[in-house]
């Protein structure tokens, strides 16, 4: 007996349900903690991120000796597989709707190609190939990384720091390449398409304004910003791009416009004042841009300007196949034989320089459908972001690129246009 009352003495044992009930509670906790102190992007993770966004102006830079193989972009994609394989829950945890909808764009594309103009594959399949191999899979990391804190703002420091490096080569001479025998004084760096450098160039001004209208920026940094736009302007003016010009000053007016959360109107109003002035200055200084929008003017304008001739034509081209185009590249040659015969004899061909044109012929609706449904998700992400801390920086990265798509430009081989899908799917958390 006394052993019995001993052991009676005791407390109550707990039971399997309370320990477990306690266990997960436990666990959950760690969860948590695990979620927002140690799983936070590493010194790789954010050296590849970086470094990607820095190099989009190099992206055509390359070792010498070994063509097209090995530069900037090879180099990127080494480190942003390495900072996959080293933190992969950081890089790849979550998933964008919106690259679905991309990747299926590129099954059409590579079905399409392979049915309709298989002889055009070495035009075609490259493109397609960097949007799977490089592009999506660059958004999908940085997307990710972009809901840590401070990493927006930070990329957008790299865009400007790159395109700033970018500008001053440029304005300096290093590297650049005159355009069409140096009529009009137009110029590119580094044998990138004039267009898509001074899309880059535009895309990073408008960065730069969106950074000094954040709240909590230090003076030094805002001043700091001045300099930087300038001479990044400059590089702009030079390269003589009118759809670039179009997409910054866009930019700049959404950001005027529907910045409630960078402070006053008034403040918005100096802010556009001064960045306004700027711009003059450039512009008189590198009249480029301006020569090429003179070409707009008079009752010849579609002996001048190639872009007014090739409307008809490619609406002649849609509507023979409305439904799934005429496959990728294949408008390429009547659209380049009937609007601009004089690069025939230099055995080029031109494109339709226009994204939601380029999609209709080649891929008809259903390809147009289905990169729109890509682009959607990010647009919505940044309508919704426009009252957070980044305002409507999201947005005016790219609603321009967008709008600019559907006019005068294709931005869909631009890498600055997938950072701006990214930073739009991201919905500024960050800043």
């Amino acid at each position: 007996m006394p052993n019995i009352v001993a052991i009676a003495s005791f407390p109550e044992a707990p039971s399997a349900d309370y320990v477990g009930l306690k266990l997960r509670e436990t666990c959950r906790k760690n969860w948590r903690t695990l979620g927002t102190d140690s799983l936070s992007p590493n010194w790789l993770v954010r050296g590849a991120f970086y470094l990607s966004i820095f190099a989009i102006p190099f992206t055509h830079v390359y070792l010498p000796g070994t063509g097209d193989r090995v530069g900037v972009t090879r180099l990127v994609q080494a480190l942003i597989l390495c900072a996959i394989v080293c933190q992969p829950r950081i890089c790849l945890r979550f998933i964008p709707t919106a690259l679905f909808w991309f990747v299926a764009y590129c099954m059409v594309q590579i079905v399409s190609g392979l049915w309709l103009t298989p002889e055009l594959r070495t035009v075609w399949w490259p493109r397609t190939l960097n949007w799977l191999q490089f592009s999506l899979p660059w958004v999908w990391v940085i997307f990710n990384v972009l809901h840590f804190r401070s990493m927006g703002r930070c990329g957008l420091w790299a865009l400007a720091w790159g395109c700033s490096l970018c500008a001053m080569l440029h304005v300096g001479g290093i590297g650049v390449v005159e355009i069409d025998k140096g009529l009009d004084a137009r110029s590119s760096i580094f044998g990138e398409n004039a267009n898509v450098i001074g899309a880059t160039y535009a895309v990073a001004v408008i960065a730069m304004i969106g950074l000094g209208m954040l709240k909590n920026l230090k003076v030094s940094r805002r001043l700091l910003l001045l300099p930087l736009i300038t001479v990044v302007a400059m590089g702009l003016a030079k390269t003589g791009s009118r759809g670039a010009v179009l997409l910054m000053v866009m930019g700049i007016l959404i950001l005027f416009f529907q910045g409630r959360s960078f402070g006053s109107r008034t403040k918005r109003f100096g802010t556009l004042l001064l960045i306004g002035a700027v711009l003059v200055g450039i512009v008189w200084q590198i009249p480029t841009v301006m020569k090429r929008f003179e070409q707009l003017e008079g009752s010849n304008l579609d002996q001048k300007e190639g872009r007014v001739r090739m409307m008809p034509v490619l609406w002649d081209i849609f509507s023979r196949s409305p439904v799934y185009g005429s496959g990728p590249a294949g408008y390429e040659f009547e659209l380049t034989r009937r609007a601009m015969p004089h690069m025939i004899k230099d055995q080029r061909n031109t494109n339709a320089h226009n994204l939601a044109w380029k999609l209709l012929v080649e891929n008809g609706i259903i390809g147009f459908l289905l990169f729109a449904a890509g682009v959607k998700p990010a647009l919505v992400a940044a309508w919704k972001a426009r009252l957070k801390s980044c305002g409507s920086l999201p947005l005016a990265l790219i609603v321009p690129q967008v709008i600019v798509g559907v006019g005068v430009m294709d931005p869909s081989y631009h890498l600055v246009f997938w950072f701006a899908i990214a930073y739009g799917l991201a919905g500024g958390k960050t800043c």
